[in-house]
């Protein structure tokens, strides 16, 4: 019963992504004329395009990170509320998603630095992107003390950060 509830989270899950991929899946190939990120009808250099596509890549890259992560998370808390992982295993994934989250968020500040030009629609998502990846580790530090402790007050924080976390990632993909 127990694997079968697993399977079903993991099903939903892929069923999620599945949907959302249409949503962040919308740039046309680089060239000249349908640059993704730049106004059409006017003339941009071969760098301008590949800037634009670089950013673009980063942005549905950036979108689909925080859509699975908060996804994965979610399963963790399912499989060890179900009893299917117990408490070390899912702590284990846990650091391993909290460092990736981490490394991520990382890597997208370099975007916010002042040697890095970029208009204030990309900083915004960037910024976006921040909040959301902090919420998720928020999230998923409370799921690995509460694996542990088993106290509310650590259910409450993953609570809060899950739900923070939807509200910002549902804004951000435009989901209803």
């Amino acid at each position: 019963m127990n694997f079968q509830r697993f399977i079903l989270s993991c099903a939903v899950l892929a069923v999620a992504v599945f949907f959302s991929g249409p949503l962040m899946a919308q740039a046309p190939a680089p060239n000249a004329q349908a640059a993704p990120g730049l106004p059409q009808g006017q003339n941009f250099t071969d760098a301008m395009v590949r800037e634009a596509h670089h950013l673009n890549t980063i942005g549905t890259y950036s979108a689909g990170f925080v859509l699975q992560s908060y996804g994965y998370i979610g399963v963790l808390s399912d499989v060890f509320s179900q009893q299917i992982y117990d408490g070390d295993m899912v702590r284990s994934m846990l650091g391993e998603t909290i460092t990736y989250l981490n490394n991520a968020h990382n890597q997208l500040m370099y975007y916010k630095s002042p040697e890095v030009k970029l208009p204030k629609a990309d900083l915004d998502f960037i910024a976006t992107i921040g909040d959301i990846i902090n919420d998720l580790v928020g999230e998923a530090e409370a799921l690995s003390a509460f694996t542990q402790t088993l106290q509310d007050e650590d259910l409450e924080r993953f609570r809060v950060a899950r739900q923070n976390a939807w509200k910002k990632i549902k804004t951000l993909l435009g989901v209803k």
